[in-house]
């Protein structure tokens, strides 16, 4: 007799869920669509039939993770109650200061988030860009909103807020500057935007 098959309440979301676990703890390079869909109990076809292969599982866990960050950064910002101008400024530092600490972490799910599986220019043009860059635009246009980021200056401040937090993040998850590295950089990135205290 053949063996019954079996069938998963939301196989995708437990697929997407336990790549999210495995990268957590071995790296993107170890993660088997064939070794989770064991692992859930199911054949691998059925697995496939959600993502039709690993690249795809991996795209979707790395937006997944981006989600986590995005997370992260509301709990950071929640605890702040300052408001005006020392609200806004706190905002913007508890932000890059949780982009950091996410990356030092989570690292494996900062690389994957990262690290060329998820096409974030594609998603950033979408009508749902991901929840991180939402969380940034607010910041940026809550210093504006204080009288702390002159207007001119707030265009595209977003590529270089991202592109610095994100270098440092990366450059001491490498071992290549001092975690402490991190602790002026918002500051200094304040005063690149004109930012006034």
């Amino acid at each position: 007799m053949s063996k019954p098959a079996y069938h998963h309440g939301d196989l995708e979301s437990a697929l997407l869920a336990g790549a999210l676990e495995r990268v957590r703890q071995v790296g993107a390079e170890k993660v088997s669509l064939r070794a989770l869909a064991a692992d859930l109990g199911v054949s691998p076809s059925a697995a496939y039939h959600h993502f039709p292969d690993k690249d795809a599982l991996l795209s979707a866990a790395g937006f997944a993770a981006i989600d986590k960050l995005a997370d992260q950064q509301e709990l950071a910002l929640a605890i702040i109650s300052a408001t005006g101008a020392d609200g806004a400024l706190a905002r913007f530092r508890a932000l890059g200061r949780s982009y950091v600490d996410f990356a030092l972490n989570e690292p494996h799910l900062f690389r994957l988030a990262f690290g060329g599986h998820c096409v974030i220019p594609d998603a950033l043009e979408s009508d749902e860009p991901p929840r991180a860059w939402d969380i940034l635009t607010s910041a940026l246009d809550g210093l504006v909103e204080a009288g702390l980021l002159k207007a001119e200056f707030r265009e595209n401040s977003e590529i270089l807020v991202w592109s610095a937090v994100h270098g440092v993040a990366t450059l001491i998850l490498e071992g290549q500057l001092p975690a402490e590295a991190a602790d002026g950089l918002f500051d200094s990135l304040a005063q690149m935007l004109g930012v006034r205290p």
